[in-house]
């Protein structure tokens, strides 16, 4: 028989679980396009942003469409 502690510790594995599945879902790869996505400036090498700046400055203006209703 399981105690009350066991419970809550099996609960919490399947609760945090089913939230990094559930983010995990959410974040779509971007494929390389040979540049950035946010600026445009050309790569070789397989990055999808210049920087951190650059992939920042991409997701704040993703999050703004997608609360404008835009994709």
């Amino acid at each position: 028989m399981t105690d009350v502690f066991d419970q809550a510790t099996e609960r919490e594995e399947r609760d945090r679980e089913a939230a990094i599945a559930a983010q995990r879902s959410r974040t779509a790869v971007l494929p390389d396009i040979g540049h950035c996505y946010f600026c445009g400036e050309k790569h070789s090498d397989g990055r999808r942003f210049c920087d951190a700046d650059c992939r920042d400055g991409y997701e704040f203006e993703k999050r703004q469409r997608q609360r404008q209703g835009r994709r």
